[in-house]
């Protein structure tokens, strides 16, 4: 039972959850007014469907990849043949079908059934996203446009949804800027991967554009993601009025945007003319620092809401 247990958690990818937690408290924040929703069932309902989606797309990803894993990520690929190909296929469509149920149910709570349409599109996408024949992960430019979309757009306008009729112009900005330069940096990662992808069909955007031109797009992403994220902040800010120490949270924003941004300029500096295999290990070398990029700029941007909630709150 224990070892069963591992296995269901280990094809939801529960590692991912704690990064998800910025995607889903910053368009919130950026929205309420007070508190009183975070006290309502609807809210944890909507967080409860928040996380079942991101759990759907893992569990697809993890079947649908079990083969190529098999290779690259054993431990995933071992967890669903010990599960079984149809026992997951069965938890798939379960969670989705809890996830519509869900959105029906606040839908219908909220007077708000944008909600069942917005979860249904983040189905769809989340199971094309893996599996033939669209297989977005595999089609270029698409790919990256494909994870902005059901990684950081989707979810962030989602979270806003479940405490407001309309996301804002601030939210709905912000949402764009912190997918662009997450999904930058995530492009780092999936470079490390180049000649894997390559061996097994997978056509990343990486891969399409090749190493030297992809790093580059990654670096464009981070830079210009960064800068308008900063710049949407700081306008937040501004029209909030926020005190001058509060002014102090944008330090580490622009400082993590920053960073990142010369990170990936170096990475693009330090594999121009060389040979595949130097490029992939410099890469590989940079790709480390993936996790420490993604996590600072994600909660220097939580840490931004926060300020913004309380000022508007009046907590300060």
């Amino acid at each position: 039972m224990t070892t069963y247990l591992v296995q269901l958690i280990r094809i939801r990818r529960v590692e991912f959850r704690i990064a998800e937690i910025p995607i889903l408290a910053i368009p919130i924040l950026l929205t309420l007014h007070d508190p009183s929703p975070v006290r309502t069932w609807s809210l944890w309902e909507g967080v409860f469907l928040f996380f079942l989606l991101f759990a759907f797309g893992d569990v697809v990803n993890c079947l649908a990849d079990r083969d190529v894993d098999a290779a690259y990520k054993p431990h995933l690929s071992e967890a669903v043949y010990a599960l079984g190909v149809r026992s997951v296929t069965v938890q798939a469509w379960a969670l989705a079908g809890i996830a519509l149920a869900t959105a029906i149910h606040l839908g219908w709570q909220l007077h708000r059934w944008i909600l069942v349409p917005l979860v249904g599109l983040g189905l769809l996408l989340g199971y094309a996203y893996s599996v033939p024949p669209l297989r977005l992960k595999s089609r270029g430019v698409l790919n990256f446009a494909s994870v902005w979309a059901v990684v950081f757009l989707g979810p962030m306008l989602l979270a806003a949804f479940l405490v407001t009729d309309l996301p804002s112009a601030l939210v709905i900005g912000t949402a764009l800027a912190f997918g662009a330069i997450q999904e930058g940096i995530i492009q780092v990662n999936s470079a490390e991967d180049y000649v894997e992808d390559q061996e097994s069909g997978v056509r990343t955007m990486i891969v399409a554009l090749g190493l030297q031109r992809g790093i580059t797009a990654a670096f464009v992403a981070v830079a210009l993601g960064g800068a308008a994220l900063s710049a949407i902040v700081a306008g937040a800010f501004a029209a909030r009025g926020v005190p001058a120490l509060g002014w102090l949270a944008l330090v580490p924003l622009a400082a993590a945007c920053t960073g990142a941004a010369v990170w990936v300029a170096r990475l693009r500096t330090s594999i121009a003319g060389r040979e595949i295999g130097e490029s992939v290990a410099a890469v590989k070398r940079a790709g480390k620092l993936v996790p420490l990029w993604l996590t600072l700029a994600a909660w220097a941007t939580l840490v931004c809401a926060v300020v913004f909630f309380l000022v508007g709150a009046g907590y300060w």
